[in-house]
């Protein structure tokens, strides 16, 4: 009774088996020429109870010292009474051929597993022709020179248009040179009006930035004085502050600021106001805008 259990089984298990079939299709089965790609597919069909293991699929890579397997897919489609599923391959060919003739796409093996065991599918190799690109032997001509091919002209390049887009692009390079060299006061420009305002902001920004005593509060001060006082090219107090925007009038927006300064700094030095009082950074401020308008000039 046992040994006829076992039979049954096995019967059933190798009647599983018999189940599984492989078919290969190709794009078409001639015509390649070397460095072309080999597209195929195998078409797997097994019982409702297979897996086909990943692991023995065909891995990409050389198969021969002219033909190499450049991918592998595997496509599952569907489940209609057993299982199917689609292997595409892509080859590419290496094979230089003299003439026209079939070339082996090498085979392999698939594993599927059943709840009985594994079953070896064994894909068989197939051919695919191929041919030369040229023939092997040429149309025999009178004379040896007749084999060779004169060389191809080469072609007309038209040098003036890359030679004008050179020149705007140079020029317009100069340009941008030129005014960069002009805002920040590099030769030929350093020998025009000094930007007093401008050195001042700068320098008083870096003496804001901590803080001062009594006696750096007064020299920031009288720097301010000095660098209108040089524009001016007089010394202007508080009552001169009218006449120096109208022969400055690129100053003038910042008239309010001013006055707020001239009068502050006449507390400063002659009203006993205490240094605390001042700030070097507002100093800084208005050095700043009077440099912005100092820039347009």
């Amino acid at each position: 009774m046992r040994f006829a259990l076992l039979l049954l089984l096995l019967l059933s298990s190798l009647a599983a088996r018999a189940e599984s079939v492989a078919e290969i299709h190709s794009e078409r089965p001639f015509g390649y020429f070397v460095g072309d790609l080999i597209h195929a597919w195998v078409d797997i069909r097994a019982s409702a109870d297979a897996e086909l293991q990943a692991a023995s699929l065909p891995s990409p890579g050389p198969l021969t010292i002219s033909l190499d397997l450049r991918d592998v897919a595997l496509e599952p489609l569907g489940d209609d009474g057993g299982k199917l599923w689609r292997l595409h391959l892509t080859y590419q060919n290496f094979y230089v051929s003299l003439d026209v003739r079939d070339i082996k796409i090498p085979g392999f093996a698939l594993i599927l597993s059943h709840p009985a065991g594994n079953e070896t599918l064994q894909i068989p190799a197939w051919s695919v022709g191929v041919a030369p690109l040229r023939e092997v032997t040429p149309t025999k001509a009178a004379e040896a020179v007749d084999y060779l091919r004169p060389d191809g002209a080469p072609p007309k390049i038209d040098e003036a248009r890359p030679k004008r887009v050179a020149a705007i692009l140079a020029a317009a390079t100069l340009l941008a040179f030129a005014a960069v060299a002009r805002d920040r006061g590099w030769p030929p420009f350093h020998l025009r009006r000094a930007r007093r305002f401008a050195r001042l902001a700068r320098r008083l920004g870096a003496q804001a930035r901590h803080a001062c005593a009594d006696e750096e509060i007064r020299a920031a001060t009288q720097s301010l004085h000095r660098a209108i006082d040089a524009t001016a090219g007089r010394s202007i107090l508080g009552h001169d502050l009218g006449a120096f925007l109208i022969a400055h009038p690129q100053y003038a927006p910042l008239e309010a600021p001013l006055r707020r300064f001239f009068t502050a700094s006449e507390r400063l030095f002659f009203g006993g106001a205490r240094e605390k009082d001042h700030d070097v950074g507002g100093l800084a401020r208005l050095a700043g805008a009077l440099a912005e308008r100092e820039r347009a000039t």
